[in-house]
C-alpha cells in the first residue's frame, strides 16, 4: 500500500493493523482452545465460543476498515506485485464453502480441520500463460509468491 498523504490514515492504519495482527492470535488461541475441548470431551463436533464468532467480527471489521482506506493502485505510482488488488482474490482461492483456508479450523462439515476448496486443490492446474505453461493453485505458505502459481513444463514432466 502506498502511503496516505494524510499522517493521520497512516496513524490509524498502523494502529488497525496491530490491533488485527493481536486479534489474529486472540483466534488461533481460541481455536486451539476449542479443539482442545472437543478432543478431551471425545466429542465430534468442535463447538465454537461466541467470544470467537465476535473476535472474527471483529477482525472482518478492521479488515474491511484498512481496505476502504487504502490508496487506489490506480492512482498510485507504486504499485506492484505486492499491493495489487487482484492479490486477496487470488490468496481466497483455498477456501472452504464455509470462509477456511486449507487445514485452518472449521467447525462445519469440513470437520475439525477445513478441506479447503474441494475445485482447487494445491498442485491442480487451474490455467495457462500464454506460453502454455500451467497456472497451478500453490501450497498455502506459498501463495504470496507469484512464481509459486507457474509451473513450467520441465516441472510437468
Amino acid at each position: 500500500m502506498a502511503p496516505s498523504p494524510d499522517p493521520t490514515v497512516n496513524d490509524l492504519r498502523r494502529e488497525l493493523e496491530k490491533a488485527l495482527d493481536a486479534l489474529q492470535e486472540c483466534l488461533r488461541h481460541l481455536s486451539r482452545h476449542a479443539e482442545m475441548n472437543a478432543a478431551l470431551h471425545c466429542s465430534e463436533r468442535v463447538m465454537y465460543s461466541p467470544l470467537h464468532a465476535k473476535t472474527e467480527a471483529a477482525v472482518t471489521g478492521i479488515k474491511h476498515a484498512l481496505t476502504r482506506t487504502e490508496q487506489h493502485p490506480a492512482t498510485s505510482p507504486e504499485h506492484s506485485d505486492a499491493n495489487c488488488p487482484w492479490f486477496y482474490l487470488l490468496a481466497d482461492f483455498d477456501r472452504c464453502e464455509h470462509g477456511r483456508h486449507q487445514e485452518d479450523p472449521c467447525g462445519g462439515s469440513c470437520g475439525t480441520r477445513s478441506q479447503g476448496n474441494p475445485h482447487m486443490r494445491t498442485g491442480h492446474v487451474i490455467g495457462y500463460n500464454l506460453r502454455r505453461e500451467h497456472i497451478v493453485m500453490p501450497h498455502r505458505d506459498d501463495k504470496t509468491d507469484p512464481k509459486a502459481w507457474r509451473q513450467t513444463k520441465a516441472e510437468d514432466a
